[in-house]
């Protein structure tokens, strides 16, 4: 039993380290866009260092876990996407979640005696509901905001070319414009107001939409504010850029249609035939589920499957 249990170990880690290598995106592209944002003393948006205002912010109500949250530079990256998933959630709630559906699932594989590997197995699964339920909050969030960013940035423009200030330009896109673009407009407006430095105020729309074509926006206006030149003609330029990128990604989804398909097919296929046959005929599979040699066949495949969805998922992902 342990010489199957260091080898499903050896082949999670295996899928781990493989979705890593193929989902992790490339250091040259992020660290380029480090440098030339440093460039600009905006260099608090890109780390992880927790800041002065959130170790004082309440991270839970229980009173324990809050300091012990304060001190965990981990506490500002869950929070962070807390916010960028608009869940009025506090980090400490999170953490409790997390930690107990981990329990749960470990206590329920005890209870009904299955192997302490697949009890593990379970606990990780549902341990991974709550950032996954963030994480499609997030990506659905982020994509309406980006349905309706190069209609904000024209008004904005417009409103500048018809003799607004900038901040009245930014008040007139919070108050126009839907959500979530008009409520990230407007808390820059109201911190700007309650004397926040604008600098400050959009980097934070920054860090809670977590966006490139976001820090584009930002980085321009922080350059034209030092440097000169006309603002209004600026954000034209990157509106136009971000729709011929909404054109060309519209363009290789259809490309990639065939493969996308594929992958979809080949990842269901075995698991609709295995149900199949276990419907049909249950006695051919039994070998899979009781004998040893059944369960490695079984971690083999399933990890090969994964693999083989995460390598399908690289290939049609292009960044532009």
């Amino acid at each position: 039993m342990i010489w199957v249990s260091a080898i499903v170990f050896i082949l999670v880690f295996l899928v781990l380290a493989g979705g890593y290598f193929l989902l992790a995106p490339g250091r040259t592209e992020k660290s380029e866009i480090k440098k030339r944002i440093s460039l600009l003393g905006v260099r608090a948006m890109q780390k992880d260092v927790l800041p002065d205002v959130l170790r004082t912010e309440l991270l839970s109500d229980v009173p324990m876990l809050n300091r012990v949250l304060a001190r965990m530079n981990a506490a500002v990256r869950i929070d962070r996407r807390l916010k960028q998933a608009d869940m009025k959630v506090r980090v400490g709630t999170f953490v409790l979640l997390t930690a107990a559906l981990f329990a749960v699932g470990v206590i329920a594989g005890r209870i009904l005696h299955w192997p302490t590997v697949i009890s593990l197995a379970v606990g990780a699964v549902l341990m991974a509901v709550p950032n996954i339920v963030v994480n499609m909050r997030r990506r659905l969030r982020i994509k309406r905001f980006m349905n309706h960013f190069p209609e904000a940035l024209e008004m904005f423009a417009r409103s500048l070319r018809a003799g607004h200030s900038f901040t009245g330009a930014i008040q007139l896109v919070a108050q126009e414009m839907p959500p979530p673009i008009g409520p990230e407009f407007s808390k820059v407006f109201e911190e700007q107001n309650l004397g926040i430095p604008l600098r400050q105020a959009l980097i934070g729309m920054t860090e809670r939409v977590e966006v490139l074509d976001v820090k584009f926006f930002v980085t321009a206006i922080l350059v034209q504010r030092e440097t000169g030149g006309n603002l209004a003609e600026i954000i034209d330029k990157i509106s136009h850029v971000i729709r011929e990128r909404f054109r060309i990604q519209g363009q290789l989804k259809i490309f990639t249609a065939q493969a996308r398909i594929t992958g979809t097919v080949l990842t269901v296929l075995p698991i609709g035939v295995a149900v199949l046959i276990g419907i049909m005929n249950p006695e051919y599979l039994k070998p899979l589920w009781f004998e040893r040699i059944g369960k490695i066949m079984i971690a083999i495949a399933v990890s090969m499957q994964i693999l083989g969805a995460l390598a399908i998922r690289k290939i049609i992902r292009i960044k532009i």
